[in-house]
């Protein structure tokens, strides 16, 4: 019995075609659903960012890059740096933008607030705990938090291990079955970069169709890097003119919401 990654039954090999059944679950559909052209459940979802992927005080989507902004010790609330750096010119340098707390500068008080949202099950918490032991050089603590935070729904502890059990850092062997099964969590929480590595592995595997299909969801995301994969498919003549179209128009839309004055000027003067 396999599970059909479109419809999720389990089902006999008898369902699926000599070369479906050979798949990975997450890319392998039953006889119906490749007559039906039922979507594998992995592009189904994630389409689009969650809500909580917005920069709270301005509330346009946090850019991609973890650079561009930062969360705050005090509240762990994530901002952009457009919205940090307008707090600054308001006067606002030794609080919190969001919460307004004085914002905490002894590592002490900012590993115990910490531990309070991790002692409270928050998987924002302990994903930020694990980045503490990450910069502690404490991988093995940092690691299993980061497996409790993706256990409860981070997609960021999910790209995380994702990239771990990718390239077999911190002492871990690497392990492409849990990179992918991590990718692909994160990819269906709307995680643009785990959706690009998605389609990377699927591209190794020469799985065109199905690495074309993450790229471009993953572009309308708004990521410049999947967007250059769909133009390289394209001239390859392995993407149609249509699908390059749509995602580059997608990618513009989706960086033109990303994007404000108070972002750029942050930019220019990093």
């Amino acid at each position: 019995m396999k599970i059909c990654g479109a419809c999720q039954q389990s089902l006999p090999d008898g369902a699926y075609c000599e070369a479906q059944r050979g798949l990975r679950q997450s890319n392998r559909r039953c006889e119906e659903c490749v007559a039906a052209c039922n979507p594998l459940k992995v592009m189904k979802h994630g389409r689009t960012r969650p809500m909580s992927d917005d920069c709270p005080i301005c509330q346009l989507p946090l850019p991609h890059d973890d650079r561009d902004s930062s969360w705050q010790p005090c509240c762990l609330s994530v901002l952009c740096d457009g919205c940090i750096l307008a707090a600054k010119e308001r006067g606002m340098l030794s609080c919190c933008p969001f919460c307004r707390a004085p914002m905490p500068k002894e590592i002490e008080v900012i590993v115990a607030t910490i531990e309070k949202r991790v002692d409270a099950g928050d998987p924002w918490g302990m994903y930020a705990r694990a980045a503490e032991y990450d910069r502690a050089e404490d991988s093995a603590r940092a690691i299993e938090m980061y497996e409790r935070s993706a256990e409860l729904g981070e997609k960021r502890a999910h790209y995380i291990l994702g990239c771990i059990y990718s390239d077999g850092t911190d002492g871990v062997e690497v392990d492409r079955d849990k990179a992918i099964r991590h990718f692909e969590a994160a990819a269906m929480e709307g995680h643009a970069q785990s959706r690009f590595y998605v389609g990377q592995l699927a591209e190794e595997e020469d799985l065109l169709d199905i690495a074309l299909q993450h790229w471009l969801i993953a572009a309308s995301l708004g990521l410049k890097e999947a967007l250059d994969e769909v133009k390289k498919m394209f001239m390859r003549n392995l993407a149609t003119k249509a699908e390059y179209e749509t995602a580059l128009r997608d990618y513009h839309d989706a960086v033109k919401e990303m994007s404000s004055r108070d972002r750029d000027e942050a930019a220019k003067r990093n």
